[in-house]
């Protein structure tokens, strides 16, 4: 687990990048969100936000790190609502992934 996690992260220079994915190891995300957006890879901000499931924040910086993205993950959002049954909310994500 944490030896590679640090193992992944050896490359990185950006000090920020490198504060971001520390940070994700010691699940502060907040934090590690604002360091990879102030770093110069800020879209790694947006894959953690998908990799946990944090649709909602996914979507905001989806919006202007990656406009393209938008359809996609709205779509899995709603897939989510859908399978904790909530369907009017789903319905709604699904439209919006149009």
């Amino acid at each position: 687990g944490m030896v590679m996690g640090l193992e992944r992260i050896l490359p990185f220079e950006d000090k920020n990048l490198l504060a971001g994915h520390v940070l994700l190891l010691f699940q502060d995300y907040n934090a590690a969100q604002d360091l990879f957006l102030s770093s110069s890879q800020p879209q790694h901000a947006l894959e953690m936000r998908r990799d946990l499931l944090h649709w909602d924040q996914a979507l905001k910086l989806a919006t202007t790190l990656d406009p393209a993205a938008v359809p996609e993950i709205s779509t899995q959002y709603a897939q989510q609502l859908e399978f904790k049954g909530e369907y009017e909310a789903a319905l709604s994500t699904f439209e919006q992934a149009r």
